[in-house]
């Protein structure tokens, strides 16, 4: 059987959250089907190059200098089926950026036109878009990133004593979209009485900044950029995810991954992992932030972990299945043609509804 060769197009391989996400497709279940490649774009590029690849995924934000770029790729491939995966934008990211938005709305409709399909990466960017009918709805998608971070499952359940400070972790970029500097504004408002402390692990533009903001608290620290997930998280009590906005966010996944409770902000995708596995608390402003920091000491925490982790116990089987079976239906379409005899591979086997209702939706 002739396998798919399926490209994914980046034009910034330091995005952490897009390159952890390419790791589903090293899964021998999508190797059985289709041969992977990562290739860099110039994002400076105005004309698309000409692809050996059956299925060509873009992973790059589109902009108004973009549009003849995405135009082109369908002319320079037209027998190849376009995907776009939109990791990006977002409402709250428009909300704060985007002064006219029947101008950025025309701008999406434009450069996505071409695409066959349009991956978003959770129900709330599905439901922005539609809203603002930038694409039509039948090409949406969604499918969760999936990280396939190592160590996360064989972290152990926090064992905290009573007199012992409670340990609230946090990481990722230091840039305005982290919410790094309300979480620190927050915190700092904390009493010593709280027996509180906020670990903060990553690196930035904003590093000075934000060292600078939490100088006057001894309760905060800094730990540079993490290179060992596993072992950040297996020192925390609660995980903060305080961003402005997101589309997904890879950290709570992984918080939940190990069994630590979330406390996460109103944006994007967030709130969609939490279900039984933490809080949602809207960071706009510090009072309920801070009220929800002092409330954590006295909140079932254990309990929550192990309902964070309980939800993630089936997402590479489930994320795996999703793609294997996305990749054979755009196969199947139009765009390539039924060359490949696709149509004699087996479906993967769909997970039990139990453990299906377990993942965040």
């Amino acid at each position: 059987m002739s396998k798919l060769r399926v490209l994914n197009l980046l034009d910034d391989f330091a995005l952490g959250g897009v390159t952890k996400g390419l790791k589903v497709f090293d899964s021998p279940e999508l190797r059985e089907i289709a041969e992977f490649e990562t290739r860099a774009i110039d994002p400076r590029a105005m004309i698309a190059p000409r692809l050996a690849a059956d299925v060509i995924i873009t992973h790059f934000p589109p902009n108004w200098r973009r549009i003849p770029w995405f135009h082109s790729l369908r002319l320079q491939n037209p027998r190849a089926a376009l995907v776009h995966v939109e990791h990006s934008y977002s409402k709250e990211w428009a909300d704060l950026y985007v002064p006219n938005l029947s101008r950025f709305r025309r701008m999406m409709q434009m450069a996505l036109q071409p695409m066959d399909k349009i991956i978003v990466v959770s129900n709330a960017s599905k439901r922005w878009m539609t809203e603002e009918a930038m694409v039509k709805t039948s090409k949406l998608e969604v499918i969760y990133p999936y990280s396939n971070m190592a160590g996360l499952a064989q972290i152990s359940e926090p064992k905290r004593q009573p007199d012992e400070p409670l340990i609230i972790g946090a990481y990722g970029r230091f840039c305005d979209a982290k919410g790094f500097d309300r979480l620190i504004d927050a915190f700092k408002q904390t009493l010593r009485s709280d027996n509180l402390r906020l670990v903060i692990g990553g690196f930035g533009r904003d590093d000075a900044m934000l060292r600078e903001a939490a100088a006057d608290c001894d309760r905060i620290s800094f730990v540079g950029k993490v290179t060992d997930v596993a072992g950040f998280l297996s020192q925390c009590h609660v995980v903060a995810v305080p961003s402005r906005y997101e589309t997904y966010g890879q950290v709570a996944n992984e918080a939940r991954a190990a069994g630590r409770p979330i406390l996460v902000s109103t944006a994007g995708g967030l709130p969609e992992q939490v279900g039984d596995g933490g809080i949602v608390v809207n960071c706009d402003g510090p009072d309920k932030l801070l009220a929800a920091l002092r409330l954590l000491p006295v909140m079932p925490l254990n309990a929550m972990g192990r309902a964070g982790r309980a939800s993630t116990a089936n997402d590479r089987a489930t994320r795996v299945n999703q793609w294997r079976q996305f990749l054979l239906e755009v196969a199947r379409g139009p765009a390539i043609g039924q060359s490949s005899a696709l149509n004699s591979v087996p479906a993967l086997q769909q997970p039990s509804p139990t453990a299906a209702a377990q993942c965040p939706r």
